[in-house]
C-alpha cells in the first residue's frame, strides 16, 4: 500500500473493530458525529480517523458522557489537534481553552516558549 492510499472499512469491519452495532454507528452518523465516505452505490466506507473517532464515543459514552458532551469535547480536541499542526502562527492566535487537559500541554508549553 503506497503512502497516500488510505484504508476504508466497512460497516461490518467497523463494528467489530469497535465493539458498536451498525444501529449505533448509523445513529452516530445521523448526529453528525461521524461521516463516512460512500461508495458510488451508497455503501458507506469508514477510514482509520472515523473508526478512532468512534472509538473515543464509545469510550465517552461508557465513561458517563451525553452525546451532546461527546460532540463538544471531539470537536474541541480536533480543534486543538489542528491550532497543534499549525507551526507559523504566533502567539496571539494561539488560544488556550483550559490549562488542565492533557491534550493542551502542547499548545500550552509553545506558549511559554515564544514568552521567552
Amino acid at each position: 500500500m503506497e503512502k497516500d492510499e488510505k484504508r476504508y472499512y466497512s460497516i461490518g469491519a467497523v463494528e467489530q473493530k469497535t465493539g458498536l452495532s451498525a444501529r449505533q454507528i448509523r445513529y452516530y452518523e445521523n448526529l453528525g458525529l461521524v461521516n463516512p465516505e460512500r461508495t458510488e452505490g451508497g455503501q458507506r466506507r469508514y477510514s482509520e480517523k472515523d473508526v478512532l473517532r468512534l472509538l473515543r464515543i464509545k469510550y465517552l459514552k461508557d465513561n458517563g458522557f451525553d452525546l451532546k458532551s461527546i460532540k463538544e469535547k471531539i470537536e474541541e480536541f480536533e480543534k486543538e489537534l489542528f491550532l497543534e499542526s499549525k507551526t507559523d502562527l504566533s502567539p496571539a492566535e494561539l488560544k488556550i481553552s483550559s490549562l488542565y487537559p492533557v491534550s493542551n500541554r502542547a499548545l500550552l508549553l509553545k506558549l511559554l516558549e515564544n514568552k521567552k
